[in-house]
């Protein structure tokens, strides 16, 4: 399995993950746990944009979004890294991305960097989610990779 197939995988994955938490906030109501979800899913469109050059200056990442907003982002975010990495080969993971950050500080790095960075993002806020929804007394869902690939075989 090549770079680019890999990245597939984990994209598919992290929306797969992202589902679930919208699946669970759907019947075990948390306020900042939604508010976590909204920032994953905020993130990962801002980051998409980042790697054509988008300029965040300014840009609020802590919105919070209803859950039908946020089926809908990230229906949106996970068709447009499918898109995007289907139109790569591993060569041109190291494409670089000038972008600026929300506090203005210009940077550069390349896809690879920016692609991996968004799924280590996300997957450290999904824990967050899921420690808050036990603090508030709900049974947070299983979101493992190993459990995603349990259930895809």
């Amino acid at each position: 399995m090549n770079t680019i197939e890999h990245l597939r995988e984990l994209y598919i994955y992290n929306n797969w993950a992202n589902r679930r938490i919208i699946t669970a906030l759907k019947t075990s109501p948390s306020a900042t746990a939604q508010k976590i979800l909204s920032h994953i899913l905020i993130t990962e469109s801002e980051y998409f944009e980042r790697l054509y050059g988008k300029d965040s200056t300014g840009f609020e990442f802590w919105q919070k979004l209803s859950l039908e907003d946020c089926e809908k982002l990230a229906q949106e975010n996970a068709e447009n890294y499918e898109h995007l990495l289907q139109r790569f080969n591993d060569e041109g993971l190291g494409q670089i991305a000038e972008y600026k950050t929300s506090k203005g500080a210009a940077h550069q790095n390349s896809f690879r960097e920016m692609l991996t960075h968004v799924l280590f993002h996300s997957m450290n806020h999904r824990g967050q989610v899921n420690l808050t929804m036990r603090d508030d007394g709900f049974a947070p869902p299983a979101t493992d990779y190993i459990i995603y690939l349990r259930e895809i075989i």
